[in-house]
């Protein structure tokens, strides 16, 4: 990818500032501007895939066994047996 005609007048500024400001630093950073410019390629993303179902599946699991346990505790479970409203007259 080339730069545009701005951009290298814009980075031209740039050295010949520091040129001027700091010569010493200048020179020591035009030594790593040598050679031909390679893009290194970046090593393969490991899938989350086991560090991210663990914790969910443990908390699932979690969530399953309270909802089973928690309502009979908790009273919120109907009465098994019928019951049945009798009026007596009297």
């Amino acid at each position: 990818m080339s730069l545009s005609a701005r951009e290298k007048r814009t980075l031209d500024g740039i050295a010949d500032r520091l040129y001027t400001e700091d010569p010493l630093l200048a020179e020591s950073l035009s030594s790593f501007a040598t050679g031909a410019v390679t893009a290194e390629p970046l090593p393969a993303r490991r899938s989350p895939f086991p560090a991210v179902l663990i914790p969910v599946a443990v908390l699932a699991a979690i969530m399953a066994i309270m909802a089973l346990v928690l309502p009979p505790i908790s009273g919120t479970q109907a009465d098994l047996a019928p019951v049945s409203h009798t009026l007596t007259r009297g």
